[in-house]
C-alpha cells in the first residue's frame, strides 16, 4: 500500500487506503472524500463492518475479483446459521452500502448457487434488505418452482 493517504481502523486492524483509488470506485467513498465540507481525515474509524468484509472488500475495489476466501467459502445456510451472517452475505450488504454495483453482482451470482429449499427465505430476504434485485427474482422463481406443492 505504497502511497496511501488513508487509514481505516476496522475494529482496531489497520488498512491503509487510497482516497483515489476508493472515490473512482465507489459513489460513497466519492461523497465521503470529495463531497465539499468534508473534513480532512487520514484516519477513518469503520463501525459497521468487519476486519474480514472490509479486507474482502478492499480486495475487489483494488483487483475486480473476489477473495479466494469468498470464492472457496460455500455461503449456504442452515435454520441456525442465516446467510446474512457468512461472509458472502456481509459483503453482499457493504457492496450495497458503498454502492459497489459490480461486487453486488458477483455476491449474487455466488448466492445463487446456494439456493435450496431450505434457504431460499434467508437468502430471499437478504436480497430484498441489499436491494439485490437479480438474486431476489432467482429466489421468486426457485421458490415458484419448487415450493408449490409444500404443505404448511
Amino acid at each position: 500500500m505504497e502511497g496511501s493517504d488513508v487509514t481505516f481502523d476496522v475494529a482496531g486492524e489497520k488498512f491503509p487506503a487510497h482516497k483515489l483509488v476508493l472515490a473512482a470506485r465507489s459513489p460513497e467513498f466519492r461523497s465521503k472524500f470529495f463531497g465539499g465540507l468534508v473534513e480532512e481525515k487520514n484516519e477513518i474509524i469503520v463501525t459497521d463492518l468487519e476486519p474480514k468484509v472490509f479486507k474482502a472488500m478492499l480486495h475487489f475495489i483494488y483487483r475486480d475479483t473476489l477473495t479466494e476466501e469468498v470464492e472457496m467459502g460455500s455461503s449456504t445456510t442452515t435454520n441456525d446459521f442465516p446467510v446474512s451472517e457468512t461472509l458472502t452475505g456481509k459483503l453482499l450488504a457493504a457492496a450495497d452500502k458503498y454502492g459497489l454495483g459490480r461486487l453486488r453482482l458477483m455476491c449474487e451470482s455466488r448466492l445463487c448457487k446456494d439456493i435450496s429449499v431450505n434457504s431460499v427465505a434467508n437468502i430471499l430476504t437478504l436480497a430484498d434488505d441489499c436491494h439485490a434485485a437479480e438474486l431476489k427474482a432467482v429466489c421468486l422463481k426457485f421458490a415458484a418452482q419448487n415450493l408449490a406443492g409444500i404443505p404448511n
